[in-house]
């Protein structure tokens, strides 16, 4: 809890505590020493100690400045105080004479649970810190986070750099501050974070729609803020195609889940369902959604939302030139002979299964092959036995930090992503860029990214032959590896940061 929310809660109960004194001392004194009938004293000191309280929150616990909005927020003030009221009468009953609590431990409950709901209703919904109209700031709710792998580790550190050049001020807070809680009491916390860290920005941007996107929805409807939204991927569709089941039917018998287009279309077991309500719902309420690629705008139109809402910002990265050579790099990671690299989640429709079958069937093509998988997840074990099984020269490096990621792309021969899904693959635009030629699928968002035979073969995804096929055929023609890697890097200059940023700066400022 950051020190300025601190100082908040500090004034915020100073003043209830002064302003309950000072209509204590009021009753007191006009009963006492002038003869006032105790029910008149004790309105007139109700009144002078809601007046007192009003203004000492109003102008010192939140520094809301604004006088053309006064009145109203007092009367939205004298009715919290009577819904307070209310609420404590209710409480009391409920826990003294359904519960059997002593009343004086009730009472102080009843006064902790209201000062908490007047503080959320005071800060978010009455009251607005006074703030400068020259810098806009931003809440990013994000599920990864640098030094963590992944895209949305990788943007939101990017937006975290540029954003405050261009005057908009940038809070990150990533879900990994409470990962590590049970699960519902974390969702719960990080809305409360979200609540706390909100409360002087101007919108919230959520990078996932589920888990960081559900509990962005509500603060940003609380604090009566801009809510924005970032769908890299289908949530819903990823969830039911890790379930342990797909898992393993898929590493067996290379059992086929559906794709995100069928996923559209069908019905599904009811908790795949509630994620898929729950993943429209956050959509369909931001007041725009952000997408890396046009295949992914398709996907969002079909939740139902309408497609002026949709802007496409295609992925982006700090480009930079790669200073060591190839075989410097493998002198440092200790790697000989041919190298394919492949990066990723481990799950079901990354591909990595049928992967280990080409390998097994290359060894017998280029002797000394080797394949490193670079990345963890829930098919990590299953993916090891195969390879065992299979006396595929396989290595798992498990999550790497980006620095050494780029090492071990950078020291490849050939880089393959056998994917059954991409909305649009930063990593992809990474490997373009460090010049390490590539094979992947013809799916999703690949095809806006990835010319087939200018910047890199393209094949059908878990087409074995055809993946055996474009590795030989790149480990053969030295020209026409050439050829890509001189295009692929060409295209990724494309892709400029300053064009990502000042397509959201659009966005942001409207």
């Amino acid at each position: 809890m950051s020190q300025i929310f601190q100082s908040i809660i500090v004034r915020f109960i100073f003043s209830g505590s002064i302003a309950t004194l000072v209509s204590l001392v009021v009753l007191y004194a006009l009963v006492h020493f002038w003869n006032v009938w105790y029910l008149t004293a004790t309105t007139v000191g109700f009144l002078a100690g809601f007046l007192l309280s009003f203004t000492l929150q109003k102008l010192w616990t939140f520094k809301d400045a604004r006088r053309d909005a006064t009145y109203w927020q007092l009367f939205a003030y004298f009715g919290v105080t009577l819904g307070a009221l209310a609420l404590n009468t209710a409480l009391m009953f409920v826990l003294v004479d359904l519960f059997d609590f002593w009343y004086m431990v009730a009472q102080v409950f009843a006064v902790c649970v209201i000062a908490i709901v007047t503080f959320i209703i005071y800060g978010t919904l009455i009251f607005h810190r006074s703030k400068g109209h020259d810098k806009k700031h931003i809440l990013i709710a994000t599920g990864l986070y640098s030094p963590e792998v992944g895209g949305p580790a990788t943007y939101s550190k990017l937006l975290e750099e540029e954003l405050p050049r261009h005057t908009i001020g940038v809070v990150v807070l990533p879900f990994s501050s409470v990962r590590n809680l049970p699960r519902v009491f974390r969702h719960f916390l990080y809305f409360l974070l979200l609540i706390e860290k909100g409360y002087r920005a101007d919108m919230l941007y959520a990078l996932d729609p589920v888990s960081v996107g559900v509990p962005a929805l509500l603060a940003a409807r609380l604090l009566k803020k801009r809510f924005l939204l970032r769908v890299a991927g289908d949530y819903a569709w990823e969830q039911y195609c890790q379930r342990d089941k797909f898992t393993l039917e898929f590493l067996i018998s290379n059992f086929q889940f559906p794709t995100v287009e069928e996923f559209q279309k069908k019905k599904f077991d009811f908790f795949t369902e509630l994620q898929r309500k729950v993943e429209w719902f956050v959509a369909r309420h931001a007041e725009t959604i952000i997408v890396p690629s046009e295949y992914l705008k398709t996907i969002v139109i079909e939740w139902g939302v309408s497609r002026e809402k949709i802007k496409v910002i295609y992925n982006t990265f700090d480009m930079v030139e790669r200073q060591d050579t190839q075989e410097s790099l493998r002198k440092k990671l200790g790697i000989n002979g041919t190298v394919i690299v492949s990066a990723g989640r481990l799950v079901p429709w990354k591909g990595f299964s049928a992967l280990i079958e080409v390998m097994a069937e290359l060894t017998k093509e280029v002797p000394g092959i080797q394949l490193i998988i670079a990345g963890d997840g829930p098919d990590e074990h299953a993916l090891k036995v195969k390879s065992i099984a299979l006396q595929a020269p396989v290595i798992f490096t498990g999550r790497l930090l980006q620095s050494d990621l780029n090492d071990y792309v950078g020291a490849a021969d050939v880089f393959v992503l056998n994917t059954g899904y991409e909305g649009f693959s930063h990593q992809l635009l990474e490997v373009m860029a460090t010049g390490t030629p590539i094979v992947t699928t013809r799916i999703g968002g690949n095809a806006e990214l990835i010319e087939d035979q200018k910047t890199g073969l393209l094949v059908t995804y878990n087409d074995k032959l055809a993946i055996q096929k474009a590795v030989v055929s790149l480990l053969q023609d030295d020209r026409l590896r050439g050829a890509l890697t001189r295009h692929a890097k060409e295209k990724a200059k494309s892709f400029s940061k300053d064009r990502a940023i000042n397509a959201l700066l659009q966005v942001l400022t409207k």
